[in-house]
């Protein structure tokens, strides 16, 4: 059974505790994973949230609920102009509310809740991901020409 690709919206607000979780070189991919709920030793929900085709990152170790954001052009212009590189067909996603300069530029975004125990590599990271570790089979999607 495959997975439901589906077209997402930004802003993206979601709570729990998410954390830099995996990077993937060959394919500019970073991962970010939060653990939602959880409490009062409960087993915690897991979100993956994966940036594809990333130029730059700039991220703190953890955050207390995430928000991802489109900056928009003027913001990624700018930033291009500071950091003396050009990054064509991407965007300037911002990651937290609190902290304007938490960022990832990147051409997409998905992400899904998954049925994987924490210390699991992310489906969202691999080729051709099982539904059955997707919550619903849907993975939401989010391009840089959106």
């Amino acid at each position: 059974m495959t997975y439901q690709l589906v077209d997402g919206h930004l802003p993206l607000e979601l709570r729990g505790i998410f954390k830099p979780w995996a990077i993937e070189v060959g394919h500019s991919k970073i991962l970010l994973r939060g653990f939602l709920d959880g409490e009062e030793g409960g087993v915690p929900r897991i979100f993956d949230v994966l940036f594809q085709d990333v130029s730059r990152i700039s991220l703190a170790d953890q955050y207390s609920g995430l928000s991802v954001s489109d900056a928009g052009p003027d913001v990624l212009r700018t930033e291009e102009r500071r950091a003396r590189r050009r990054w064509r067909e991407s965007k300037l996603f911002r990651v937290s509310e609190d902290n304007p300069l938490d960022y990832i530029v990147a051409g997409y975004i998905f992400w899904a809740e998954v049925f994987i125990l924490a210390t699991e590599p992310s489906p969202l990271m691999q080729e051709s991901p099982s539904s059955d570790a997707i919550k619903g089979g849907k993975v939401f999607r989010v391009r840089a020409d959106q």
